[in-house]
């Protein structure tokens, strides 16, 4: 396999190419994750913003906060790499990112510029645009996003090692729970086999997420488990509850390795199931199987919502059906695109999504399984593989 750089080298121009066939001059980049795809550089704690200048003809620029250099030239594709504010004897250009990007920007005199519009906050904005006298603003979310729905041999490498850490962490949280442990006691067992894996086999990439501007990730594996109506809050902490006979229990697990996400879900069977539980269980399954049934390049996805969802309402969940039953995943454990009603964008080779389709009902529960497919030449991949049939444990 090339190495990382020779692949980001590959998406920087791509994007150089079509900020190019847009007419765009140039786009700063400021949403970690899209920092991190263009530059291969995370500071993990992003309280302290990084930004990326990138223009059409031009090695792309990685401004950092000071504290940041040593990292980032460590680890970043460009070596034109900028710093602001103080810290050491990291060279400063000036005392604020504003004032920093105002001296990068203003001897070209843009008047369009891009930003992430759904990312930077107004202010921000505002006060770039004001300084450099930018008059028109674009938005380059739409061309950025189609690039990264194709991932290259690094990402899926890397997904494909999350997958296998998130399939350790569901699987021996199931294994507590089988033995009568709480959720919250079977998620601490599985997150702990997840970095005990990571460390035996993948520490040479790291596990860091991608922070905010109130702080960083340092640690991106997650196990978690929710059981009956708690299932319907879709995410929330485990709590000191041992399932007990009857019940439905949803372990699942989210990690990113090298910065890339896969996730890992499944519904137990606890005991003997009522029937609506019982009912709701073999309808997710049997919308999974009509997914499955069809993934191929090709196939649109709107196309996969609708044979999903025909399954639960056929078993009486026209009630509550869900509004996606999959999404991709990336730099971000949810990103474009889903597997919703709406979505005419056709399946390719090397796209990766989860599959989930579930229903949740605040009554009684919920039912999901979810795995981390690769689209190949000509059907998928599962990169999660545990088994994803009926899953029963004993009551506590």
């Amino acid at each position: 396999m090339e190495t990382i750089k020779t692949y980001v080298k590959r998406r920087i121009e791509k994007f150089q190419t079509a900020l190019k066939e847009a007419d765009i001059p140039g786009a700063l980049l400021a949403k970690p994750e899209d920092v991190f795809y263009l530059s291969n550089f995370n500071p993990v704690l992003n309280s302290h913003p990084v930004y990326l200048l990138i223009q059409p003809e031009e090695e792309p620029c990685l401004l950092v906060h000071c504290l940041r250099y040593n990292h980032a030239r460590e680890e970043s594709v460009t070596d034109n790499i900028r710093c602001y504010a103080k810290w050491g004897d990291a060279p400063s250009m000036a005392p604020t990112a504003d004032e920093a990007i105002e001296k990068l920007l203003i001897p070209r005199k843009f008047r369009r510029f891009a930003f992430e519009m759904d990312y930077v906050s107004v202010n921000f904005h505002r006060g770039i645009c004001k300084r450099l006298g930018i008059e028109e603003s674009i938005d380059v979310t739409p061309l950025l996003n189609p690039l990264k729905i194709i991932k290259d041999p690094w990402e899926i490498d890397c997904i494909r090692g999350a997958a296998a850490l998130v399939d350790r962490g569901v699987e021996r949280t199931i294994e507590a729970l089988d033995q009568g442990l709480s959720e919250a006691e079977a998620c601490t067992e599985g997150q702990y086999s997840m970095r005990k894996l990571w460390s035996s086999k993948y520490s040479d990439r790291e596990v860091s997420g991608f922070g905010t501007s109130e702080g960083g990730m340092i640690d991106s594996l997650f196990a978690w488990s929710l059981t009956n109506e708690h299932i319907a809050y879709g995410t929330d902490c485990p709590r000191k509850i041992v399932p007990e006979s009857g019940d439905i229990s949803l372990s699942m697990a989210w990690a990113s390795l090298g910065g890339y996400h896969a996730e890992n879900e499944r519904s137990l069977q606890v005991g003997i199931l009522i029937e609506t539980r019982e009912n709701a269980y073999e309808a997710m399954l049997a919308a999974r199987k009509s997914i499955f049934d069809r993934l191929k390049p090709g196939v649109i996805f709107e196309d996969l919502y609708a044979a999903a969802i025909e399954e639960f309402k056929s078993r009486g969940f026209e009630d509550i059906i869900p509004g996606r039953v999959g999404h991709g995943v990336g730099l971000s454990a949810h990103e474009f695109p889903s597997v919703a009603p709406g979505n005419k964008l056709a399946l390719e080779k090397n796209m990766i999504f989860t599959v989930e389709p579930g229903i949740m009902d605040l009554k009684w529960g919920g039912a999901r399984h979810s795995d981390t497919v690769l689209i190949t030449d000509d059907g998928y991949e599962s990169l999660t593989q545990l088994p994803n049939g009926k899953i029963s444990i004993k009551a506590g």
